[in-house]
């Protein structure tokens, strides 16, 4: 674990708990009213979260992009995509029959209709394994373009117009989230994602200027406000939730990513950390994946048993429920994964 990029570790980490937060503090808006101080906390903590989905593509751009890590299409198919695709065809199928048939206690060709639907369409939650697969199709060709400082800077220049700023001003009348539009990908979204994934690498390998370091941390707390104070009033205005400044592909959102990224990188690429906590560092950031796929079963759960985020002020629920559905992630992976067999199509 010599030359394991720990700040990586922790990004993804980070980026599972802020996962959990936005489907903990979004399933909730329509509990409370836009002008309440539970909505705008609620708010607060969504807002906050938005950079989960961003984070993980950067990341994932680190690897994939890296010059010096050989990435053959025969092993992209065979291990990368592959993986995923069976990930998929496990928790969708998961996901599908259980949503379909809960709580377990009538059976009809109706319900059988509606798995088959669920199953094809994946649950909500798992349009991410759509999007990554779309980009390590991609990765061949992306390579290519990162092998050039000048062409990186090109490539993500052009992603932020026709990715970022396009959708923004049209206010995403299709969102970051859909996978496919019309029957059909929709290549707005697509290039938002491919400018993510070449950030990272950009990031990581080249860093910026101490100037533009300090720019970037800048503009990323005017990105948070701009999430947050925009969508609070926005909201007011229209007398229910209005979202569309949450979508992971705005200028605000991408910004605040890039100085989260930038200062965990700052903070924690050369820190050495005590075997101890490599171990746990490793632990968790090995089973976060697993953890990103069965939380919001949990969540499912949870809500049943009226364990929401109305048992106390959302202030204190959100982040008690964040741990707890965590917690309780982490003890399910881990026993799944101790099935033989099992732990490659869940993890």
């Amino acid at each position: 674990m010599k030359n394991r990029l720990w700040y990586v570790d922790l990004i993804r980490i980070v980026s599972i708990f802020l996962v959990i937060v936005v489907h903990i503090s979004s399933s909730n808006f329509d509990w409370y009213q836009p002008d309440s101080a539970e909505w705008q906390i609620i708010n607060a903590y969504d807002s906050v979260a938005r950079i989960c989905v961003p984070l993980f593509v950067m990341i994932s751009g680190i690897f994939f992009l890296d010059p010096k890590k050989e990435i053959g299409i025969r092993k992209l198919y065979r291990k990368n995509i592959w993986r995923i695709v069976r990930v998929f065809l496990f928790w969708s199928s998961f996901y599908a029959v259980f949503m379909a048939f809960y709580p377990f206690n009538s059976f009809s060709m109706d319900q059988m209709d509606e798995t088959i639907s669920r199953f094809i369409e994946g649950h909500f939650h798992l349009w991410f394994l759509f999007r990554i697969v779309e980009l390590y199709i991609m990765t061949p060709v992306l390579r290519k373009i990162s092998e050039e400082k000048k062409l990186m800077q090109y490539i993500m220049l052009y992603c932020f117009v026709l990715g970022f700023l396009i959708p923004t001003i049209r206010q995403f009348p299709i969102g970051s989230t859909v996978t496919m539009a019309d029957d059909w990908i929709n290549l707005d979204i697509t290039f938002g994602y491919v400018g993510y994934f070449f950030a990272g690498s950009y990031l990581h390998r080249y860093g910026v200027t101490p100037r533009v370091k300090k720019w970037i941390y800048a503009l990323g707390m005017v990105g948070l406000l701009t999430t947050f104070l925009g969508t609070g009033f926005l909201s007011i205005e229209a007398g229910r939730p209005v979202g569309w400044l949450y979508e992971y592909l705005t200028p605000n959102v991408m910004i605040t990513s890039l100085a989260v990224f930038l200062w965990f990188k700052e903070t924690f690429n050369h820190r050495t950390f005590s075997k101890r906590a490599q171990k746990w560092i490793k632990e968790c950031s090995d089973i976060s994946f697993g953890v990103y796929l069965s939380h919001v079963l949990i969540i499912f759960l949870l809500n049943q048993l009226n364990i929401t985020t109305q048992l106390l002020n959302p202030i204190l629920s959100v982040p008690l429920l964040t741990g707890i559905v965590a917690v309780l992630g982490y003890i399910v992976v881990k026993m799944m994964s101790k099935v033989p067999g099992l732990k490659k199509w869940i993890l």
